[in-house]
């Protein structure tokens, strides 16, 4: 269970939503090939058009890749990610939508190993921020954050309680003195190293540690998301010492508990989860079936209990969603990959 360095890069989150019509769809777009010279579209279009691909800068680093995005507005979005391996000290990499063109915008980074950017969320023009991690001199990785504040990009300290490794792969913002970043850290015990959740909380002066559950040996939470002050949700998975289970948390404005989710097949995982009110929650994840095959993991909060809605699993031995976005109760996306090629689910109705 113990993540040192190696990573799952996560497939670019959505700068866009798209609108329309009835159950769940599944759009599937081929990987590009290694050159990156030729890039092929196979999905169905909407009523309103269909997802291309935007232009967008590559440094002179490889690999770089795209995890996080928020936008403010049609002219002002978000994107963050990572430059470089972890063999070839790895940067962070910010990129800013205008309307016209995405930019990469500089942004600090405070390891002199390894920097990486997971998640960003946007307060409004001159507040946003980004959450991931770097590895200090030591080989532990610290959790960090980073602000804009319409000028440029600054590291803001932010506690990292283990002695191992302390990790952010999700940021949500209620106001500008209300935001929330989930992730997990790993300590020692007498057993060996075991990984505990870690959430934090922004009051408009520092980030801290607010105390949450860690139900098993092996606990991490890689999704937040957030309805008022006093609702939010995050979401991950527990390991119990013998299985891999869901796990979903939920701040009350006074703690943090954990809420009974299903579990469907084995290992099933959250990875992602977004909020539309209080009685509309969705999470998103994979699970393996009898034939030790990853399948699309999808559940709703109704405002009573989560329940498993059925989603398509397209890919032959290898289908997980890793994100999810909605705009109403009526539109919900959720992105992930089939194999090895991308993948995009919708819930309209």
């Amino acid at each position: 269970m113990m993540k040192r360095f190696i990573r799952v890069v996560m497939l670019p989150c959505m700068v866009t939503v798209l609108l329309s019509a009835l159950s769940f769809a599944t759009i599937e777009a081929k990987a590009a090939p290694a050159s990156g010279k030729v890039f092929q579209n196979l999905f169905s279009s909407t009523s309103c058009g269909q997802w291309s691909v935007v232009p967008s800068p590559n440094p002179n680093v490889v690999p770089s890749g795209l995890s996080g995005v928020a936008a403010v507005s049609a002219t002002d979005a978000w994107a963050v990610g990572t430059s470089g391996s972890q063999m070839s000290h790895g940067q962070t990499l910010i990129e800013h939508w205008d309307g016209a063109h995405w930019q990469i915008v500089k942004s600090p980074n405070p390891g002199s190993i390894y920097n990486s950017l997971y998640a960003v969320t946007a307060v409004s023009v001159t507040n946003v921020w980004a959450v991931g991690y770097y590895v200090n001199t030591t080989g532990v990785t610290q959790t960090l954050t980073e602000h804009w504040n319409g000028t440029s990009w600054s590291v803001v300290k932010s506690p990292s309680p283990a002695s191992m490794n302390n990790e952010l792969f999700s940021v949500a913002a209620v106001s500008a003195t209300d935001v929330w970043a989930v992730g997990f850290i790993t300590r020692n015990s007498a057993n060996g190293p075991v990984e505990q959740t870690l959430i934090e909380h922004w009051n408009g002066t520092s980030w801290s540690v607010v105390k949450s559950p860690s139900p098993g040996s092996g606990d991490d939470l890689r999704g937040v998301a957030a309805v008022s002050a006093n609702d939010i949700w995050a979401t991950g998975y527990t390991f119990n010492g013998s299985s891999i289970q869901t796990l979903v948390e939920h701040w009350n404005g006074t703690n943090w508990q954990v809420v009974k989710s299903p579990n469907v097949g084995t290992s099933p995982t959250f990875s992602g989860v977004a909020a539309v009110s209080a009685h509309d929650v969705w999470a998103v994840g994979s699970h393996n079936n009898s034939n030790n095959v990853f399948q699309a993991l999808t559940e709703q909060w109704d405002g009573k209990q989560w329940s498993v809605v059925k989603s398509p699993s397209p890919g032959s031995f290898n289908t997980q969603l890793l994100a999810v976005a909605a705009t109403s109760a009526h539109d919900v996306w959720a992105v992930g990959h089939a194999d090895s090629n991308t993948l995009i689910e919708h819930f309209h109705c």
